[in-house]
């Protein structure tokens, strides 16, 4: 009995190993994030590492599930060498790879701000684009790899081994071994009660970290392997239902009409640029910014000064601006299983107005699964780096520069009929952010990384509109420009969780100048379709979870979701909502860095929580039971 109770200490210690390694992964994540969490004071910190470890057991215990089991097991066979060398090399293997995750979410917590989920074993992640960017991500993080060492470093020296001298020589007993096994369940029913986080009705998950901090400091509660483990198989939508049917359509509905009897046949051009957080925009920025070719232009465009990404991924962006489906679940709508939904867009809606429709991505085909939704979604024609007709511009990473990608842009619109829509999401500006040699030491490197590439791409940009200015479709086409998410950030306003989403959103008409000044209602980017619909003068019912940025009385707001929290921006406020409450509540107007949550002291909140619930619950409704067109 005696050598069972020395395993059971050994084991204790080996997991208190592991939460002390899990807690430093834990701190090295906020030292590497700091900037990020800049309003967390010393008491607030303690606090978030010390229920961390809630969360970290949860994990270690799932994952390390077979190591517990042999550990814990009744029989002296646990003394044997072999048997402690095979459990050794369970402990590191395992925990090495956890580890992993932790310390690589150290860096690319940097550009969703969101811990890693189970997509990234998803053909996005683990594909061609994955092997191909992967030498990147090692030259520019070395560092990550060598910490990474390091840890495993220490679980490998001060993993607790067996002191053979003090093994006693015990022979085996039927009363120690009923012991053992009565011990044994004991062990594993408190193990169990660890591993689903305590008592509570439903086990840990996500959500739980808004328990003991804000929205914005979720992340540095959670761990990764918690948060890869809590999304594994979740690729379904629970739909909830806050209001019976009449009642939710008279709250909110996405059937837009509009009331039009002029029918324009003008070219829309999208271009949707890559990471362009508001932030790098001078013309948004009292001057200060990377874009002065963009800033030149917001001088002839209306350009909409409070704009909002629904997403934080690229993969999030283009259902948002080209189909108007936010990003409101756990995976996004590319990869999950309602892809194959009938939706309308805007590709499919002009093409039954006569258009011709083509998608443009510099990047490799397949890359995202953008061609694929281009499909869906009813483009005509899908242009990849396939199709692109020079190998030599090729950047090594991504795909083609966007120099070169834009001009032939321009090129392929010439040869279109008219009228159409063409739509283009440039790379350049994406990790790691090469630009071509010959443009070295020209744009300014600025203080982040991403800075240097911002700039090439708006020069980019300036000549893309110089070749498109000789041509013949030009006067005649709606330009609207905008970007798939925001990335890293400087000031603290652009770093919470409402600057957070910032990008812009511009309409040009090099004919029309009614499209020129400044709008400072709430816009996000399902806006971006109903707007050029409303601008043509469509007049049929159409599904979409935005509104017109032409129309001054339809109900603006902007809707994001991330780290199993609901936001909606809306007038003068921004709401966080889990699901079941609200947990913050700002006044965005006289508290832009969301500093005074004054959630028990405002009348507005029911009003604009209702408004929430109904745009939630009609979306997951429509989503799961395919009601995504007006269409029977």
């Amino acid at each position: 009995m005696k050598n069972y109770l020395d395993h059971i200490k050994l084991f204790t210690y080996r997991f208190l190993l592991l939460i002390l390694v899990f807690t430093i992964s834990r701190l090295l994540f906020y030292l590497f994030n700091i900037s990020y969490f800049d309003t967390i004071r010393t008491g607030e910190l303690i606090k978030i590492m010390f229920f961390g470890i809630r969360f970290d057991i949860s994990a270690l215990y799932y994952f390390n599930i077979l190591f517990i089991l042999l550990s814990l097991i009744p029989g002296n066979f646990k003394n044997n060498k072999h048997y402690q060398n095979i459990l050794f090399v369970l402990f590191l293997t395992i925990n090495s790879l956890l580890l992993v995750t932790n310390i690589v979410d150290t860096k690319f917590f940097d550009f969703e701000h969101k811990r890693l989920t189970s997509d990234i074993f998803s053909s996005v992640w683990l594909g061609e684009d994955f092997r191909s960017l992967l030498p990147a991500f090692i030259k520019d993080y070395w560092y990550l790899i060598i910490i990474w060492g390091l840890m495993c470093l220490g679980l490998y020296k001060f993993y607790p081994k067996v002191n053979y001298d003090k093994i006693s020589k015990n022979t085996f007993s039927i009363t120690g071994l009923f012991s053992q096994t009565g011990i044994f369940i004991l062990l594993m029913g408190i193990g169990l009660v660890f591993g689903r986080g305590g008592f509570q009705l439903k086990p840990l998950r996500v959500i739980h970290a808004a328990e003991y901090s804000s929205a914005k400091n979720i992340p540095l509660i959670l761990n990764s392997p918690f948060t890869i483990m809590k999304t594994i198989g979740v690729k379904s939508v629970s739909a909830v239902r806050y209001f019976e049917n009449d009642e939710l359509s008279s709250i909110y509905t996405p059937v837009i009409k509009f009331d039009k009897t002029e029918n324009k046949k003008q070219n829309i051009v999208i271009i949707i640029l890559e990471s362009f957080s508001s932030e790098y925009i001078g013309a948004l920025n009292k001057g200060s910014g990377y874009t002065p070719f963009l800033d030149s232009l917001f001088d002839h465009s209306l350009v909409f000064t409070k704009a909002f990404a629904n997403g934080k991924r690229s993969m999030e962006a283009m259902p948002s601006i080209i189909a108007g489906l936010p990003a409101l679940t756990d995976e996004t709508y590319i990869t999950s299983r309602y892809s194959s939904n009938k939706i309308n867009s805007i590709a499919s809606i002009l093409a039954n107005e006569g258009y011709y429709t083509a998608f443009f991505h510099g990047g490799k085909n397949g890359t995202m699964g953008f061609d694929q939704f281009a499909n869906i979604a009813g483009f005509s024609n899908y242009y990849g780096m396939n199709e692109y007709p020079k190998e030599s511009d090729y950047d090594g990473n991504w795909g083609i520069y966007d120099e070169e990608y834009l001009q032939y842009f321009a090129q392929k619109m010439t040869e279109f009929k008219k009228p159409f829509l063409a739509a283009v999401f440039t790379l350049t500006s994406h990790h790691p952010y090469e630009i071509p040699e010959k443009y070295r030491e020209i744009f300014p490197v600025g203080t982040l990384n991403i800075h240097e590439s911002i700039g090439y791409t708006d020069y980019s940009l300036k000549k893309f509109f110089k070749s498109a200015k000789t041509t013949s479709w030009y006067n005649n086409t709606l330009f609207i420009i905008t970007a798939d998410h925001t990335a890293q950030a400087e000031s603290s306003y652009y770093k919470n969780k409402l600057g957070n989403y910032a990008i812009p959103i511009i309409l040009y008409h090099p004919a029309d100048s009614s499209l020129t000044g400044k709008s400072n209602i709430i816009a996000q980017q399902t806006d971006i379709f109903p707007t050029a619909l409303d601008y043509l003068g469509y007049n049929e019912p159409f599904i979409c979870f935005g509104n017109s940025l032409l129309n001054d009385t339809a109900d603006h707001f902007a809707v994001n979701y991330i780290n199993g929290i609901f936001q909606i921006i809306e007038d003068d406020y921004l709401l966080q909502f889990d699901g079941n409450k609200p947990i913050a509540f700002y006044n965005i107007k006289s508290d832009s860095l969301l500093r005074n949550n004054f959630i028990d002291h405002s009348h507005k909140l029911k009003e604009v929580e209702k408004h929430l619930k109904a745009i939630i619950q009609s979306y997951q409704e429509r989503l799961i039971e395919n009601r995504l067109t007006t269409n029977k």
